[in-house]
């Protein structure tokens, strides 16, 4: 099983942050997740709340902010064990990271590496983010055959998929990403899900699946069934001993985890 990290390593820093990607990266993770929001001035940060109240000392929105009003909150104080910085991870005031930024430290790492990207999509955001996510990969140079950035044309080490729980977003972004490469999120409720592979279901990728841990409990056969049937399943958020044996024998090949390093460890000693 592939793993990827939940917000980069934010078991052991304040998530999203440029540590929390580095000591992904540093402890060998498959992948980084992260979820981007848009600033005032169209930018595309890695931040999961559509506020900035929980992980900064700012309040209000992120669409209200500019980015360089978020360069000037302090992401990262307010997690506890994060208080010390080894100095490969960035100083306190450079902790936030555009998407850029992360692709950048991405690319810089020298090796495979998958970037799952969520689009975390608001009424008041719907359409600014996709548009901003194919700007992106259209700079970056997205090669949609193998699904790497090719950054200066040159074929890179650095594999996308794009992930949201919103299906419209995902079909905005359709054309340019294919289905393989699209990842619609859903937890145990999600009545969509539930139909994937059957006749009822509606359209939509299938290919790449994004069912919460709570699938686990409540329709592990289903799981069973998607993975026969050739599909991705990434599952988040593996967080206990007992899931990666689990995910293990329904033939999940990816699992999102908050301590990669855990997770890696773990990942090596399940058997089936």
């Amino acid at each position: 099983m592939k793993v990827f990290a939940h917000r980069g390593a934010s078991t052991q820093y304040a998530e999203h942050t440029r540590a929390a990607f580095s000591h992904a990266l540093a402890v060998g993770a498959d992948g980084v997740e992260t979820d981007v929001q848009i600033t005032a001035d169209g930018v595309l940060v890695c931040w999961h709340d559509t506020t900035v109240n929980r992980t900064s000392d700012g309040q209000g929105d992120v669409q209200a902010h500019t980015l360089a009003q978020m360069r000037q909150l302090d992401v990262h104080s307010w997690k506890a064990r994060s208080k010390a910085l080894p100095t490969a991870y960035g100083r306190t005031t450079n902790q936030l990271l555009t998407l850029d930024e992360l692709t950048e430290l991405l690319v810089g790492a020298g090796r495979p590496v998958e970037l799952a990207l969520e689009m975390k999509i608001t009424p008041a955001s719907a359409g600014l983010i996709e548009d901003a996510v194919l700007d992106w990969l259209q700079r970056w140079g997205w090669d949609a055959t193998t699904g790497v950035l090719c950054p200066n044309g040159q074929a890179g080490l650095v594999s996308v998929s794009i992930m949201s729980f919103s299906l419209n977003a995902l079909d905005r972004v359709a054309d340019a990403v294919p289905a393989a490469r699209l990842c619609p999120l859903f937890d145990s409720f999600n009545a969509h899900a539930l139909q994937i592979g059957s006749p009822q279901t509606t359209p939509g990728p299938a290919d790449l699946l994004g069912p919460s841990t709570g699938w686990l409990a409540h329709h592990a056969s289903m799981l069973r069934l998607w993975t026969e049937a050739g599909r991705t399943v990434r599952m988040w958020t593996v967080a206990t001993d007992r899931q990666p044996q689990t995910a293990r024998s329904l033939g999940i090949q990816q699992v999102t985890v908050d301590d990669p390093a855990w997770a890696l460890e773990r990942v090596a000693t399940v058997t089936v």
